[in-house]
């Protein structure tokens, strides 16, 4: 059994999407640690997350994701109110930007954890050049507040994505082909070390 260490609607949305069966998890770990450059953070984020569901299970897969979006050497974060969220899409606009998502998967049996996968993948997105009443708008059709850079890439509102470089599920909050491959490349993970039937 796969189990999601995470509550997004997101990542829960893409599993789905890809015919993956699993469960969720709420894992027992908020980020506190954002030090370092953006790659390492993500996947810290993600490992610790994977890490401090372990005792919700006896046997399974845990999949864990952190994502951030970047610019100019600086994280983008969840919009604190609607203000907040306004000035980040003006910081955004018309401009390229990275989103980051680090991914750990971990074999668990009997509660431990006897295979661990942590990667990163990271995705170039550029917004359109928007105006307050575009940025407005847009707000109106999507809620920015908990969403890393106060916008929904997988949104058929609003239309305000221009070009984006990777993966877009990466830029969504889970890189999907990337955990398949991964998995595929390295099944023992799925398979080797299960209990005996019975």
């Amino acid at each position: 059994m796969i189990y999601l260490a995470s509550t997004s609607p997101r990542r829960k949305a893409l599993l789905k999407k890809a015919g993956i069966v699993f469960r969720v998890l709420r894992p027992a770990y908020e980020e506190d640690d954002f030090k370092g450059p953006p790659s390492k953070i993500v996947q810290r984020h993600a490992l610790k997350k994977a890490q401090s569901s372990i005792p919700q299970i006896q046997n399974g897969v845990v999949l864990a994701a952190d994502t951030i979006v970047y610019l100019d050497g600086d994280i983008v974060g969840k919009p604190k109110n609607r203000n907040e969220a306004i000035v980040t899409l003006k910081k955004l606009q018309g401009r390229w930007h990275s989103v980051y998502t680090g991914v750990a998967i971990l074999k668990i049996i009997t509660g431990r954890v006897i295979r661990q996968i942590v990667f990163y993948e990271k995705t170039g997105v550029r917004l359109k050049s928007l105006t307050a009443r575009g940025i407005k708008n847009y707000f109106k059709k999507v809620n920015p507040l908990d969403k890393a850079g106060a916008y929904a890439i997988q949104s058929r509102h609003g239309g305000i994505i221009e070009d984006v470089r990777g993966l877009f599920s990466n830029a969504v909050g889970l890189p999907v082909e990337a955990v398949l491959k991964k998995m595929k490349k390295k099944s023992r993970i799925l398979t080797q070390g299960d209990p005996a039937p019975g």
